[in-house]
């Protein structure tokens, strides 16, 4: 009879493996920011994000209108990373742990037991917000890392547990008695009878705590835990910091936390949380199978003569290798090559490695950089680590979009790092990037009656020498499309050249809500 159940869950493996390596690559993954978040359609309409699944969305996008089929596959590769590293951590301090527990008795012992009978008794998920709101790591830095190791060692009681009852059913068989008997030593017994005896059972175990913490973060991310980032667009630094494209400010861009920054769209759009839950649910179902099946193959070899005779093979290597006088040495290598994986991975900040080009090709491209920089206006842009930067502070007299935060602050009151004040409205920076307020929105104090009137009030938070080129309506929104040549010049090279000014028109038909809205060349 077939492992139906191994064999789904290998091929259900591979394809995670595909995405999270080879997707990001796939021509029809996009990782850039859309120019903007409105649509024109044929009929003079006008389509505003998030766009439901489409032909030419096929999963949809966010309110941002980034495509979510990118950013899960863009994420797929962190996701794993994460819930690899925490079940990893957890096995490499419950595997030692519990043979020194499985004599039943000593520090070990009690250690063990104290640890799965404190978080045992609780559920997983409210250990982990406990631990999670206790212990305090978001000013530290790699706090995400940080927070793995939490999750990590909750149940590391309940693996050692397990395991040392293994071990120690093991110890009271007659073949290691007699191992005993002729002065074995508990590194030998571990290696010639112990590990071939548990191995089978920590493989199965080892996957099914991969689902375990799969459903665990998944659930975190519901209640805003674990890993919560904000994802911006950063012209030159986006996801991975070193390339265009998204950007995640913890260093990690993953599905629990696309779940996680969507949990409120659940009735207004709901392909937005529900995409990344699938794919959790798609990975927990992967590492569910491949537990299921290796359980399978484990039973079914037990009881055949092909895996004793392998059994003895393997306590006859290990005989071999624990009486050699390498034993020792190998094994404190081995030691030291786990704790650095471990050690690198955590205090890595990047989602994903890429490759530095040679030294010959830095300098064609930083060559080639500093020619075109002779073309633009010095008193505009600058050069820092061979990227064009835009110097102007402001455009407008009293703040606004694109402006720099110290030029709001000056003519505003500052409420928050995101937030800005004046007699009749708040600023709110909906993103900052490089000290500058990005996609500015503004919420009138009390409603005004028209949209001239709402939109005097902007006037010197727009550019000074903004003039109305186009304006439309829909059913929910007025909107002013703004040309401005002192925006365009000092922020041409950031892909910055108009600005779209949108009026939400309230069903008492007030306006109390407006957006801004940058337009690439």
């Amino acid at each position: 009879m077939k492992n139906w159940s191994l064999w789904t869950g290998l091929v259900l493996l591979g394809f995670m493996l595909f995405i999270s390596f080879v997707g990001p690559h796939l021509p029809f993954i996009d990782d850039t920011a859309p120019e903007h978040r409105m649509r024109f359609y044929e009929g003079g309409e006008i389509g505003r994000a998030p766009f439901p699944p489409s032909k030419e969305d096929p999963l949809g996008t966010d309110r941002e209108a980034r495509d979510i089929l990118s950013m899960i596959v863009i994420g797929a590769k962190d996701t794993l990373k994460i819930i690899v590293l925490i079940t990893f951590i957890r096995y490499i301090i419950a595997i030692p742990m519990a043979f020194l527990a499985s004599t039943k008795k000593g520090i070990a012992y009690m250690v063990s037991n104290g640890w799965y009978s404190l978080f045992g008794s609780i559920p997983t998920i409210i250990a982990a917000i406990l631990l999670l709101e206790i212990v305090p790591v978001e000013g530290l830095e790699n706090a995400v890392y940080w927070k793995v190791m939490i999750i990590a060692l909750i149940e590391v009681g309940r693996v050692s547990y397990i395991l040392s009852h293994e071990i120690y059913e093991v110890s009271q068989k007659e073949f290691v008695q007699a191992s005993v008997t002729v002065g074995s030593t508990p590194f030998q017994l571990s290696v010639m009878h112990y590990l071939p005896s548990v191995s089978q059972s920590v493989v199965v175990n080892f996957f099914n705590d991969l689902a375990r913490v799969t459903l665990l973060v998944g659930q975190l991310a519901l209640f805003q835990y674990f890993i919560e980032h904000a994802i911006d667009y950063i012209p030159g630094g986006g996801t991975f910091h070193e390339e265009s494209g998204y950007n995640s400010v913890t260093g990690v861009f993953d599905w629990p936390g696309l779940l996680s920054a969507a949990r409120y769209e659940v009735m207004k759009a709901i392909w937005i949380p529900l995409f990344p839950a699938l794919a959790l649910t798609l990975l927990l179902l992967t590492f569910q199978l491949l537990s299921e099946g290796f359980r399978k193959l484990f039973e079914r070899q037990t009881s055949s003569e092909k895996n004793q005779t392998v059994r003895r093979l393997v306590e006859r290597v290990g005989e071999a290798f624990v009486t050699s006088k390498m034993a020792g040495a190998v094994t404190l290598v081995m030691f030291v090559v786990m704790v650095g994986t471990v050690i690198v991975t955590g205090v890595g900040n990047k989602t994903t490695e890429v490759a530095a080009p040679v030294e010959e090709e830095v300098e064609e491209e930083v060559e080639e950089v500093v020619n075109e920089a002779k073309h633009f206006d010095e008193d505009k842009y600058v050069f820092e680590n061979g990227k064009l930067v835009a110097t102007t502070v402001a455009t407008t007299a009293k703040g606004g979009f694109y402006d720099k935060l110290e030029h709001l602050e000056l003519h505003m009151e500052k409420k928050s790092d995101n937030d800005y004040e004046t007699d009749t409205f708040v600023l709110k920076c909906r993103t900052i990037g490089a000290g500058r307020c990005e996609k500015p929105v503004i919420k009138f104090k009390k409603p005004i009656t028209n949209v001239e009137e709402a939109y005097q009030l902007l006037v010197d938070h727009l550019p000074i020498d903004a003039v109305k080129d186009v304006e439309f309506q829909d059913k929910e929104r007025y909107v002013y499309a703004l040309e401005s040549s002192l925006l365009k010049e000092s922020y041409l090279e950031v892909d910055i050249k108009s600005i779209f000014v949108m009026f939400y028109i309230t069903p008492e038909k007030t306006i109390e809500k407006v957006e801004f809205e940058g337009v690439g060349p």
